[in-house]
């Protein structure tokens, strides 16, 4: 009768798909050891031990209300690419990168420094890629830079679209990225979309693949369920997520295609993210009227590295020198700063620091130079330069309910970090919704995330936030450790989204 009773009720919850899926309980936060730790206890998953996986639908999926949510379908049978407005259009670049550059920098450099020479021009060509100044002789990655102090530049807003009578229909947003190496880069991190609250609208994507970033394009979007109150800022609790594609991309060209998206009283981020480097090749573009602890956003920008960082060499230093000198990308941006002072014979020495830290710059999956892992945690997250470091990609001992995940959090920047843990359908269920794109050359539903119904695991309003301290005078990391307890079964796809949800972009670590 048991077992009978299990079966109904998870037919019944499968059955409720394309409509949104039971929610668990809000997580139970603690602080212990005088706040140093956070212990979670999550709700348990309403899905059987186990049953996580849905059929896949082919349909829209619905709000709360009832109402048909339009462009919420990525792909269908005979359509791979439902939400591709328009054709892709594909041409060439040179695919030189900024890790490209900065290593024959530092050699050139080094070389100069052999013959008895300071080669200050390779010197300033560094700092300028580090700095993200302008290189016309690099149009593809110039004015993005290594370091991530321009947080309040990246706002952009949804410019609304009229028909012939004036009336708006729709809207549209360009967005820019460069993907090379484990990176990926973009002029967008935050998104007004106000003059779209109860329109569809697009993303216009431009992005520039560069050396070592061949992948398929990828934004899974997250979406809250109908908001309590339709306006601008009001938002309804977790509901569906989705990759809205899976476009296979070349190194050396410039890919530009438009995103078909449902409404924006919707709409929570986009995070698009490269199967082949993942994590940490990702970047995130958040909804820009959203609000943690009661603040915005762009205010946790704002506050750190002013209004506007590079208005002057003044405000573009002062924003620098809130990102930590442990972090690879500012020991090579130190690094060539002294060697603007220093003589010939220093050149070797600085620039064996200099490629050290690149090296480290490259693998976000592994501690840079000087910083220890948590040995009694299950991994150890690093803050350095506004981004995350991790020693570990997997937590394949989370197999059923209930599991203990541990972390240990350190930051090595100049200003609070927060972590945010997230669920992409473990909880509430998954579907392989993505049809093979073989045809065309992609990878289709071998990675893609398919549709999920995600959930809040830890950190955010609803639970309580958590908070890193930033680094110490004396270079010490800000340390905080989170232990969770999962009472339910991870996604097949991916088992824990982890972040910081006061400067998200790039600050990224999920564990599969």
């Amino acid at each position: 009768m048991k077992r009978i009773s299990v079966l109904l009720f998870a037919a019944a919850l499968c059955a409720q798909h394309p409509r949104p899926q039971p929610r668990p309980p809000i997580s139970v936060q603690t602080k212990l050891a005088g706040g140093t730790v956070t212990r979670v206890v999550t709700g348990e998953g309403p899905l059987p031990v186990g049953k996580n996986f849905l059929l896949t639908v082919d349909s829209n999926m619905f709000d709360g209300n009832g109402e048909e949510m339009v462009n919420t379908n990525p792909s269908r049978p005979s359509v791979p690419y439902n939400l591709h407005d328009g054709p892709v259009s594909v041409t060439p670049v040179d695919p030189t990168s900024p890790a490209d550059d900065l290593a024959a920098v530092f050699e050139r450099i080094r070389t100069a420094g052999r013959s008895g020479r300071v080669d200050t021009a390779s010197i300033q060509f560094g700092l300028d890629i580090l700095e993200g100044n302008p290189i016309p002789s690099r149009p593809t990655y110039s004015g993005l830079p290594v370091l991530h102090y321009t947080g309040p530049e990246k706002l952009a807003a949804v410019r609304p679209v009229f028909d012939t009578s004036g009336r708006p229909i729709g809207g549209n947003v360009d967005v820019r990225q460069i993907w090379y190496g484990s990176h990926i880069e973009s002029d967008v991190a935050l998104l007004d979309t106000t003059a779209v609250q109860n329109l569809p609208w697009t993303i216009t994507y431009t992005i520039y693949v560069l050396h070592r970033g061949a992948d398929d394009f990828s934004p899974f979007n997250l979406f809250f369920d109908a908001p309590p109150q339709n306006v601008p800022g009001s938002f309804g609790p977790p509901h569906i997520a989705m990759d809205s594609t899976f476009f296979p991309m070349d190194e050396g060209t410039r890919v530009v295609l438009k995103i078909k998206m449902p409404p924006a009283k919707y709409f929570n981020l986009s995070y698009t993210w490269g199967w082949r480097r993942h994590p940490p090749r990702v970047q995130v573009i958040e909804n820009f009227l959203k609000t943690e602890g009661g603040k915005r956003l762009l205010d946790f920008e704002t506050e750190v590295f002013g209004t506007r960082p590079r208005l002057n060499r003044t405000t573009q230093l002062a924003a620098i020198a809130k990102i930590g000198d442990l972090a690879p990308e500012k020991v090579m941006w130190n690094t060539l700063r002294e060697a603007r002072t220093a003589g010939a014979p220093d050149m070797e020495r600085l620039m064996r620091r200099a490629m050290r830290a690149w090296r480290d710059w490259g693998d976000r999956t592994s501690l840079p130079e000087g910083i220890q892992a948590d040995t009694t945690a299950d991994v150890t997250l690093f803050y350095a330069n506004n981004t995350i470091y991790g020693t570990t990609t997997a937590f394949p001992k989370w197999v059923r309910r209930p599991a203990e995940f541990k972390v240990a959090l350190l930051n090595g920047d100049h200003f609070v970090h927060g972590y945010i843990n997230v669920d992409f359908g473990g909880a509430r269920g998954w579907e392989n919704q993505f049809q093979s794109t073989v045809p065309v050359g992609g990878t289709g539903c071998d990675f893609t995330f398919g549709r999920a119904h995600w959930w809040m695991l830890a950190g955010g309003d609803a639970a309580g936030l958590i908070d890193v301290p930033p680094v110490s005078r004396d270079g010490v990391p800000g340390r905080h450790r989170v232990e969770i307890q999962l009472n339910w079964e991870p996604s097949a796809r991916l088992r824990l989204y982890q972040f910081d949800p006061y400067h998200h972009d790039v600050a990224v670590f999920s564990i599969h």
